[in-house]
């Protein structure tokens, strides 16, 4: 027990020297401040990686593109209490509205990146996040429960267009990436049910590790739901205090023991993904952020988990990049990275909400951060509570069980 304990205080003794080391590396670095493009800035982590950035004193510049341009005045209410004119940080933030998803075709034949290019005008950078990603189901009717995936346009979604958003980066002379991936247990879960999702995740991290290099190059993969803000705060903290209560950790670990006795070793990923801990937005933007300013190396993560198959049985190896996996690992990477961030700027929401009333012509205000937007399938034809039973009674009767290659 005792070895135990002098082991964790010499992995926790080896971080914090290492951390110094980072600080002390990144310190020379802030006469040449960074410029960083994120992409999808306007989102619900987009927006957090913003300020992140504008916060940092790494960070000299920071160019949002997304669809939208700048977010309404409600999600951008915080003031820079340093700064004596009041000024927010989305007034640091060039919004750039620019639409991905647009069918870039250039009459002279040249390819549609060169012609994304010329119309984003995006100024050279020093590097890039993407936020963008999407898993809505779709709006009409389909078979008996109603809920269904379109794979070909998750795909298109969170591949194709984070492919896009790699290449205009690499061609404005970013040279790292960071990007917003998925956590090893949700993939393993969701591999089959909405296999344009996971498929579309794996292709972009593949174009960007060839674009960046497997050291250049940060996945930040969530074990569960991202919440903070205003997005479900109080649900995730009882999610998160739920999964990790003694009788959820003994109930898993009951059923792996029964699990592991089969000849064949069993995997339930639907009861890994459900257990697995929800993470704070704020951690996430962060560790984007510190992925992109070059503050997360191979000592800070673990090995890259494989263990992936294709539709037709055949082993799929994913490239060995930089990868933050779950929700513990982003804390803990969080808690390490964030003295070197050399956040100084702090923001007072307060002080806004005081000076900047929500301006009328953009709409009412949604509720949770827009969370419930394009969500309405989920509760057709039954109600949450009624899916949720479903989804525990398929836990309980082992319907997502996998077995393990040997």
């Amino acid at each position: 027990m005792k070895d135990g304990r002098t082991q964790q205080r010499k992995i926790r003794t080896h971080h914090y020297i290492h951390g110094l080391l980072i600080c002390i590396a990144t310190a020379s670095h802030t006469a040449h401040s960074l410029t960083v493009a994120v992409f999808g800035g306007s989102g619900f982590i987009g927006r957090r990686v913003c300020r992140t950035l504008v916060q940092s004193d790494k960070c000299d510049a920071v160019i949002s593109i997304s669809k939208s341009g700048k977010p309404p005045s409600y999600y951008c209410s915080d003031v820079d209490v340093n700064n004596k004119d009041g000024t927010r940080w989305s007034d640091v933030v060039q919004w750039k509205s620019f639409d991905l998803d647009k069918d870039w075709k250039g009459d002279n034949g040249d390819k549609h990146e060169q012609i994304m290019e010329q119309q984003l005008e995006l100024p050279p950078i020093d590097a890039a996040i993407s936020c963008i990603g999407n898993v809505q189901p779709r709006r009409e009717w389909k078979q008996l429960f109603g809920l269904s995936f379109d794979d070909e346009r998750l795909f298109y979604e969170n591949g194709i267009l984070n492919q896009r958003a790699i290449n205009l980066a690499k061609r404005a002379g970013a040279k790292r990436f960071a990007f917003v991936s998925v956590g090893y247990e949700t993939a393993k879960c969701l591999e089959g049910p909405i296999e344009g999702y996971i498929y579309g995740k794996r292709a972009a991290e593949s174009s960007a590790v060839n674009a960046f290099g497997e050291e250049r190059t940060v996945f930040v993969g969530p074990s569960s739901f991202v919440f903070g803000g205003k997005r479900f705060p109080a649900f995730g903290g009882v999610y998160r205090a739920l999964v990790e209560s003694a009788p959820a950790r003994a109930y898993v670990a009951g059923n792996d023991f029964l699990r592991n006795l089969s000849v064949a070793p069993l995997e339930d990923w639907l009861e890994k993904m459900v257990f697995s801990s929800p993470v704070e937005v704020d951690r996430v933007a962060r560790v984007l952020c510190a992925g992109c300013l070059g503050l997360v190396d191979r000592d800070r993560v673990g090995p890259r988990r494989q263990g992936f198959y294709d539709q037709e049985g055949k082993a799929v190896v994913y490239p060995d990049a930089l990868c933050v996996d779950g929700t513990f690992e982003i804390e803990q990477v969080d808690d390490l990275v964030y003295p070197s961030l050399g956040i100084q700027r702090k923001l007072s929401a307060t002080a806004a909400a005081a000076t900047e009333p929500v301006d009328l012509k953009e709409g009412g205000k949604p509720p949770f951060e827009g969370a419930l937007i394009g969500k309405r399938p989920y509760l057709y034809p039954f109600p949450v509570i009624v899916l949720f039973a479903t989804i525990f009674w398929s836990i309980a009767t082992q319907q997502f069980v996998q077995v393990s290659p040997q």
